[in-house]
Parts: C-alpha cells; structure tokens; sequence
C-alpha cells in the first residue's frame, strides 16, 4: 500500500508514471475521431437489433458473446450515433485506468516494491497495442477490468463479498470471450482454500453464489446449443470448430504452424513478439518463444507467493486456451500483459540485475513507444479532420 502523507506526494515521487499514464491516455483518445472499424461494426448492429428485442446481425440468430453487444445497446443514442459510440470508448480507457488499481494492489500484495509495480503499470498502459485498442469498442477493455479483478479477489482474505465478486468477475469473461472458462480451474481451487479455511461457513455461501452466477451462463449455454444444434446461427464463433478434425486444426492454428481460415495472417504463437514490437504484422517464432520462455522462468525459478502461483496458472490456462481455439492475435494477449511484465521482473531479479536499471530501461522504452504514439497521433488526426 501507499506509504506517504497524502496523494500529492507521491504523485510528485512518481511524476514520470503519471506523464508516461496521461500521454498514453491522450493518445489513445484518437479512437474518438475513428469511425467503427471490423469487429466493432458487428457489435453495433448486434446492439441496435438487441434494442429490438432480438440478437441477430442481420436476419438470423448469432452466438456471439453478449457482454460487448449488451454495452453497445446501452451507450446506444439513436438520434446521435456517434455521442453514444465517444461516452463508450470513454467508458472503456476509464474501466482500464481503474483496473491498474487492480494490478498495483495485486502486486504489492505479492511483496513486489511500489518502484517496479508502478514501472510494470507504466510499461502496460504506455504498449503501442493497449494503447490502440483499450480506448477501442474492443472486449479488451472489459477482459482486462474482469481478469485483474478476478486475480485480485480470489487473492484477498476470505470473505463473502470477494468470493462473490470473484465469481461476478468469471462469469462476465466467460460471457465476454468463451475461451476465458479455462479460469474455472482455478475458481475449484478457490473452493477448495475456503472451505479448508472454515467449511462451515462458506459451504453454503460457495453454493449460492454458485447458483447465482451459473444461472446466467446456463442459460446462455441452452441458447447457444439450440441456435448451433438446429444450424440457426448467422454469426458464430463456433464455426472454427466445424472444419475436418477441428481440434487438431485449431491446435495447429493457436501453435502458428499454419494460418486459420477465418484469418487475413499467421497468428498464435509467432504474433507473441508482436505484442512488444510496434512493427503492424510483425510475427517470429524464435523471437516469441524467448520472449515466453523468459517470462514463464521468472515465475519458476523466482520464489513465489500464492498470488504469482495463481497468476502464473491463469495466464498458462488461457494461453493453452488460445491454442485450443485456434486463436491468438496480438490483441488477445494484451489482457495480460501486466503478467508478462512481473515474469520478466522475476527472471531479471534472480539473475541479481539492479532494479534501477529495470526501471530505467522502462523508461527508454516508455519514451520511444510515445514518441512513436505522437507520431500515430499526427497521422490519425490529419488523414481524419
């Protein structure tokens, strides 16, 4: 926690976090300018017709994941669009803002110096993809609100009111992006630490919030299967499931050993690099399983608390969850990309490198990455006004 007389202070001790936040935070502003781009225009008419009382795209049902569509219907201003579509990026750039509150309070807990919490809080919000996408219409916003709340929560002191919201935060990624079910594991393990902790009172609790959140993504689920099992689906996700041998095929999608369909480029593991890089399109085997190696040995090779052990399982989960599907642009890592940056700290920490020159290469990197933010910003304003 925060050690110091009051919030100007450590704003003044930390002043380079809070320009490096504000530049990032303005430069991804620019999205307020750009009209609804792919994805985004899907979710759009889903919400407009959601208004309607029905979740097609155009004529016929989709299974795409509510959460996104469900938020365009309620920014919806039907006599001024565009209003509707800047309160929501809005929305999203400060949902992400108050989720580095998540990821600050998460790391200090796991006895991780304020210095390097704030540098891996500076190092996420500064990257050329948050930057372009967490002020979008994206789901990354919300996944990465949802994700950080879910670790913190299920990492706090027993209670009632954290394991609810615990199991609020999994059921909105499970209905923002399927792939984030994988978590489930972990929500068992959670299960287990309270009732090893006192069976008595948090066994009935366990089930009732349980229900409560289940009930939701049940119902999703009979929906989903009777649009899917009766072929009524417009737009679904589960179409990549629907080539021959599908499990193979994705699995060798997510690896990047050869493109999926659906896809304009190679993707999964090879876009790794691409992440840290801000070339567009950039993908690299070698240079993306380095990258993934050194972070996966901080975590092994760096006692842990049970917080980092936790981490490190949901990021593992979710990244085999990549592959599974078949999946994995540049974006989708993103969400966890805090994650990384601990990993990285945690392997140049057990090869006893300063701390200090950690933070200061943050701040080489924090410097170039804006100056090259300026330069998008130049760009996106001129070719746009």
């Amino acid at each position: 926690m925060i050690h110091y007389k009051n919030i100007k202070e450590f704003v003044f001790k930390y002043k380079w976090v809070f320009l490096v936040v504000f530049i990032s935070v303005v430069s991804s502003l620019r999205s307020l300018i750009l009209p609804l781009f792919a994805d985004e225009i899907t979710y759009n008419k889903l919400g407009e017709h959601l208004l309607e009382g029905k979740y097609f795209l155009i004529d016929y049902p989709s299974t795409v994941t509510p959460i996104i569509p469900l938020l365009f219907a309620f920014f919806k201003i039907k006599s001024f669009p565009v209003l509707g579509f800047v309160i929501h990026k809005i929305f999203n750039v400060a949902l992400v803002l108050y989720t580095l509150k998540y990821v600050y309070l998460f790391l200090r807990k796991q006895n991780i110096n304020t210095e390097i919490a704030l540098t891996i809080i500076v190092l996420t919000i500064v990257n050329p993809i948050a930057v372009n996408n967490f002020s979008s219409l994206y789901p990354e916003a919300v996944l990465f609100f949802c994700f950080w709340g879910f670790i913190y929560c299920s990492n706090l002191e027993f209670s009632t009111k954290n394991l609810f919201k615990m199991l609020l935060f999994f059921m909105i990624l499970i209905l923002t992006r399927y792939v984030y079910a994988v978590l489930g594991i972990l929500v068992l393990i959670t299960f287990f630490r309270y009732l090893k902790d006192n069976k008595k009172k948090y066994f009935n609790k366990i089930i009732k919030y349980s229900i409560v959140v289940l009930i939701p993504i049940l119902l999703w689920i009979k929906y989903v299967y009777n649009i899917e099992h009766n072929s009524l689906s417009e737009i679904s996700y589960f179409d990549r499931f629907k080539v021959d041998n599908p499990l193979l095929y994705n699995i060798k999608c997510g690896l990047g050993l050869i493109q999926h369909h659906e896809v304009s480029k190679i993707n999964g593991l090879p876009a790794f690099v691409s992440l840290f890089l801000p070339i567009t399109g950039l993908r690299s085997y070698i240079i993306s399983l380095v990258l993934i190696l050194a972070f996966v040995l901080g975590y092994i090779f760096k006692s842990k608390t049970y917080g980092i052990k936790m981490l490190l399982a949901a990021i593992v989960l979710v990244m085999l969850g990549f592959i599974v599907a078949g999946t994995g642009f540049s974006r989708y890592w993103l969400v966890l990309l805090p994650g990384f940056f601990l990993g990285f700290y945690l392997l140049w920490n057990k090869l006893n490198l300063k701390d200090s020159w950690y933070i200061d290469g943050a701040q080489i990197i924090s410097v170039l990455y804006i100056i090259n933010e300026i330069r998008l910003d130049f760009f996106v304003i001129n070719n746009n006004l």
